[in-house]
């Protein structure tokens, strides 16, 4: 089998999940080998565990991180198993390493540099993105919570009052007005869902035509 990566990303809440686990399931029913790698997984292999930031507009900070994420990245397409079997990623690549390192204030000349650097670092796996864009993210971000129930909306989220959901809303429009044009330029196979209305049922199947895993054998 060809090593075979299925980046999944997009702002908090936009359906990364149950994509993953969509495609995951569709994979062991054509009984094809794969891994899905859960962004709230113990022991994912690309997540930092041993150091909390304060900004990388310190650059100790911000080149210790740099240095991790690249070093993290390289053990990941190193290991064995990721030669042997399709391997889902969901939210690494641009929610919780471009996109953190955007929201805590890392330069964009930097930033530039590690997304070059991860883009060519996961290259030998042959990567492939399923990003979901939200045309109104503040709309977005009420019908998740309101879906979702406090656990999520304060516990996760901490959002708690109607201006929370505002600046919320405006914080990662920002967010995602950086990270998308990076997605748009990065030339890999590519799907982008515009999730406006929710429709995962038409969703699923423009991801499964996407990947063509209704022919994988």
């Amino acid at each position: 089998m060809n090593s075979r990566l299925i980046l999944i990303d997009g702002m908090p809440g936009s359906g990364k999940s149950t994509t993953g686990l969509a495609i995951h399931e569709q994979l062991n029913n054509l009984n094809i080998a794969n891994v899905f790698y859960h962004e709230l997984d113990d022991h994912h292999p690309l997540r930092i565990y041993d150091r909390q930031f304060t900004s990388f507009s310190i650059v100790e900070e911000a080149e210790w991180f740099i240095a991790k994420v690249e070093q993290l990245f390289t053990d990941f397409v190193n290991n064995p198993i990721h030669r042997h079997q399709i391997t889902i990623v969901e939210s690494s690549t641009f929610q919780n390493t471009i996109g953190f390192a955007y929201n805590m204030q890392m330069s964009e000349d930097r930033i530039m540099d590690l997304t070059y650097s991860i883009q060519n670092i996961l290259s030998a796996l042959n990567p492939e993105l399923i990003y979901v864009y939200q045309d109104n993210v503040e709309k977005h971000l009420r019908w998740i919570c309101d879906l979702r129930g406090p656990e999520f909306t304060q516990g996760r989220c901490g959002l708690y009052t109607d201006d929370d959901f505002v600046e919320a809303g405006k914080f990662w429009t920002k967010n995602q007005g950086f990270i998308f044009p990076i997605v748009q330029n990065w030339d890999i196979p590519k799907l982008i869902l515009r999730n406006k209305e929710y429709k995962w049922n038409e969703y699923k199947l423009q991801i499964f035509d996407f990947l063509k895993l209704a022919d994988s054998k």
